[in-house]
């Protein structure tokens, strides 16, 4: 907890999601193509930086693996609710 209040906490999530969109955006307008999220990372990202310092902590706690993960956990559950078989993905072998 950092001691900001709840309000200031959402506005902040709320303009940095929004401007990372916008930029992104903006960045496929101007190139007329997709740019590749590591690419536009980096494009903010200076060296010893605040950002680098963010994205080297989520490194460490082992960010990707647990966003892979958590979307492999929603793609099985939605074939189980769909009552199809869920043995898919990392680790898992069809029978």
């Amino acid at each position: 907890h950092m001691g900001l209040s709840r309000k200031v906490s959402t506005t902040l999530v709320h303009e940095t999601v929004l401007g990372s969109t916008l930029y992104a955006m903006e960045k496929e307008k101007t190139s007329g193509e997709l740019t590749h999220p590591s690419v536009l990372r980096n494009s903010v990202t200076s060296p010893n930086g605040t950002t680098a310092s963010a994205l080297y902590t989520l490194e460490q706690g082992n960010f990707r693996t647990v966003i892979a993960d958590a979307v492999w956990s929603c793609y099985r559950r939605s074939l189980e609710m769909g009552g199809m078989d869920s043995n898919v993905g990392p680790g898992r072998t069809r029978k």
